[in-house]
């Protein structure tokens, strides 16, 4: 039986017993190093990357060649399951944050499995639907919220998820850059700047190179309320 505590809002997070123990069974374990691509765009091999430690961020390509971060996913989670489902191309690559621990598994093997397992089957057809439930609120705040508050409330959704919680406040376990964090809030560089140095100057956020930690989330969360 399997004791370690995944994130509820993860597949793993959804398994119990059984299900949970067969899913840890399934595909070959491997390791990545920061930095190191998890999934490639040009990869036409049909197989899920299901997360056991570390983080990784999800890449897009943009119509004219720019890559643009539209997620970041952690333990617990499973990736690339449409591309193992059904066989589309991939439209997005996986980068390591950090050092990744992780298991492949060829897309036959979790068919097979999510076929004779309903409690699996549900568990990630509803962390699909979380997952679009998250890209319309976010697109309903593009066009109802000030870009300002589109980055505070990106900033406080990261951490949340995936931030370490430290003496000093909530941290990163990985460098995560303002032009990335410009992509998920869909705004421009010069706003995440001109918005970081406003949350420093009030004493909610501190900052260093690639580097940011919140010393006060309480505070971060009501002015992402603001809009």
């Amino acid at each position: 039986m399997n004791s370690q505590r995944w994130p509820g809002r993860t597949l793993l997070g959804r398994l119990r017993g059984r299900a949970l123990d067969e899913v840890l069974r399934l595909g070959t374990l491997v390791s990545y190093e920061a930095q190191q691509q998890v999934i490639r765009l040009t990869d036409n091999s049909r197989h899920a990357v299901l997360l056991l430690g570390g983080s990784v961020k999800v890449v897009a390509n943009t119509a004219h060649g720019r890559s643009v971060l539209v997620g970041i996913r952690g333990p617990g989670d499973l990736l690339d399951e449409m591309t193992s489902a059904d066989g589309r191309p991939r439209t997005a690559q996986v980068i390591a944050c950090s050092a990744v621990h992780a298991r492949i598994i060829p897309g036959a093997h979790l068919d097979q499995f999510l076929e004779r397992n309903a409690e699996a089957c549900l568990a990630v057809a509803r962390t699909l639907g979380e997952r679009l439930w998250l890209a319309d609120r976010r697109w309903v705040d593009f066009v109802a919220c000030p870009a300002r508050t589109r980055v505070v409330r990106v900033l406080a959704e990261i951490v949340q998820e995936h931030g370490e919680v430290t003496d000093a406040g909530h941290c990163l376990g990985f460098p995560l850059t303002q032009p990335e964090i410009a992509a998920l809030a869909g705004t421009a560089l010069s706003t995440v700047e001109k918005t970081f140095h406003s949350l420093e100057a009030e004493g909610v956020i501190d900052r260093g190179y690639r580097h940011v930690l919140v010393t006060d989330l309480s505070r971060l969360r009501r002015f992402g309320e603001a809009s």
